[in-house]
């Protein structure tokens, strides 16, 4: 008889997991260093999630969870954020600890990891793009940018603000990256401002 799945230990031990991988990354995971570094066996982790494509998408899933309800606390505190100061929220909490800068890499690697070697399929893939760039083109619909103009815009900044991470997870030159952070900011805001005003 199969075993039932504990879903609170599963809960805690899929946060683990996406520490561990944020620590660690997708390139060479496997599963006997993952189950070592966590202390639980191999087999408590197939259990819980599966393979180890699975527990790795449900990883990906997770860390994305996790920054969603970031952003859900800024906004329910502040729900009038412009589009540009929830940017420059999230280049504050990247760079306000190592573990959530970890987390935000997570999902660039998982697009850079080509599927013949990481695994993972393009969906999965795709989805750490989409949620964000949905998002922000949610959000640019909701202040009155046209829709077309939204898609375009959204996927221009979720881009643009990617490239900002990976230069900075390359070189960490934040006084430099916050700079070109607040310029590109200002242009979407002018961008945002016009395309509002013409709808």
């Amino acid at each position: 008889m199969a075993r039932t799945v504990d879903l609170e230990h599963r809960a805690e031990l899929l946060d683990d997991v996406v520490r561990y991988l944020g620590e660690h990354g997708l390139a060479d995971v496997s599963l006997r260093p993952m189950a070592a570094g966590l202390d639980v066996s191999v087999n408590t982790l197939t259990h819980h999630f599966g393979t180890k494509d699975e527990i790795v998408v449900a990883a990906l899933r997770r860390a994305g969870e996790i920054q969603q309800e970031v952003e859900a606390r800024w906004l329910r505190r502040r729900p009038d954020l412009t589009q540009s100061e929830l940017l420059r929220s999230w280049w504050r909490w990247l760079n306000a600890s190592r573990t959530n800068l970890a987390l935000a890499r997570l999902g660039i690697e998982a697009v850079a990891i080509d599927a013949t070697h990481g695994g993972l399929p393009r969906r999965v893939r795709a989805e750490q793009v989409g949620i964000w760039r949905l998002n922000i083109e949610d959000h640019l619909i909701a202040v009155g940018v046209p829709a077309d103009v939204a898609a375009v815009e959204a996927s221009i900044a979720k881009a643009t603000f990617t490239g900002l991470v990976v230069d900075l997870l390359a070189t960490g030159e934040r006084t430099r990256l916050g700079r070109a952070l607040d310029t590109w900011l200002d242009q979407l805001d002018a961008r945002i401002a016009d395309a509002s005003t013409t709808a």
